[in-house]
């Protein structure tokens, strides 16, 4: 499956407690802006896709990126994503850059201002460590590409921020690293956003969620229950005050899928189909984490989420490329008065 895969506003949260909103639409209203990701290789099923969720007011489209069979090579589908929308903003579901070739830095550098050029100005560098399972790491080597151990590639990454947003001011970085060496090394033209697009980390682990708190400007979680997601933002929480970041600023995102129907019927008929997809059981964990059920049903969990400290989902509907789910999560969830 895809991932590693606005209607609604965002409520700035002020000093050291949250405000809740007095009613739970107004936690969707205020809270939550959602996004949906995207992969596969149907392009025309995914231009149609792109330009329905933007004119829905989705906040933010994603597509994968990486060797695996479910997607075209991600930043060449960013930029024709570019072309297919208006107002959302865009980016990989998440990228790597463990190994010079999945991405070195200054590619990477140049790639992300070539798509903030397109889509004028709407990417979100989206990056992430890479899971801590053997399959994983198998499928990156099978291409000859090394998988380093978990907290080397916590300390690639957090290198390759930092070359990130040095390059993007279009000076002159002379750079000496555990990892790379640039010398009078140069990127132009600059990026539109100043002083470069945001830079998101998807992070799990304690050294992840460190590197989060010092030089990201989001974080997001995978597949995790509310309660799961709550304990991780406690914990990035203490970190960005340890690092002196005011942390009501900071974005946190949880990646999560959709099963929706308006009837219990056609919500069961939803799962059956989608556990078939994936190859689980009715009892599988990874339900546990998915928003099931009819709209207000998903609403209510919704709010769990917005209570354990998200600001943002990252939504994977069921029923995708198709859009009735999209359409339907939007009309009937996002604008609940």
């Amino acid at each position: 499956m895809a991932g590693s895969h606005r209607r609604a506003l965002y409520r700035r949260e002020r000093g050291p407690s949250i405000l809740t909103p007095s009613d739970a639409s107004a936690i969707l209203r205020f809270v939550i802006a959602s996004g949906v990701q995207t992969w596969g290789t149907d392009v025309v099923a995914l231009q149609h896709y792109w330009r329905r969720a933007d004119e829905l007011g989705y906040a933010r489209i994603t597509y994968g990126d990486g060797l695996w069979g479910w997607t075209h090579d991600g930043w060449t589908m960013l930029g024709a994503l570019a072309g297919h929308t208006r107002r959302a903003r865009l980016g990989p579901a998440v990228t790597y850059c463990f190994d010079p070739s999945s991405h070195h830095p200054s590619w990477l550098a140049k790639r992300a201002v070539t798509v903030d050029h397109l889509s004028g100005g709407r990417l979100d560098l989206r990056l992430a460590v890479g899971a801590e399972d053997s399959a994983t790491a198998a499928a990156w080597r099978s291409h000859a590409i090394p998988y380093p151990d978990a907290p080397t590639r916590v300390a690639l990454v957090a290198e390759t921020i930092e070359i990130l947003e040095r390059l993007w001011t279009g000076e002159a970085v002379h750079y000496d690293g555990r990892f790379y060496a640039l010398r009078d090394a140069r990127i132009v033209p600059a990026p539109i956003q100043k002083p470069g697009p945001p830079i998101w980390l998807a992070a799990m682990g304690r050294g992840a969620l460190g590197v989060a708190a010092r030089r990201a400007a989001g974080w997001e979680a995978s597949y995790v229950t509310a309660a799961a997601f709550g304990e991780r933002w406690e914990r990035l929480r203490s970190s960005l005050e340890d690092a002196g970041r005011p942390w009501w600023d900071y974005r946190r995102s949880v990646e999560i899928d959709v099963v929706l129907g308006l009837t219990g019927a056609e919500v069961g008929e939803a799962l059956d189909r989608y556990c078939a997809a994936r190859g689980i059981e009715a009892r599988d964990p990874l339900l546990a984490t998915a928003l099931i059920g009819a709209p207000d049903v998903v609403a209510a969990r919704i709010e769990e989420y917005a209570a354990a400290g998200a600001t943002d989902l990252m939504l994977g509907f069921a029923d995708f490329p198709a859009t009735r789910m999209t359409e339907l999560f939007a009309e009937r969830v996002l604008a609940l008065e």
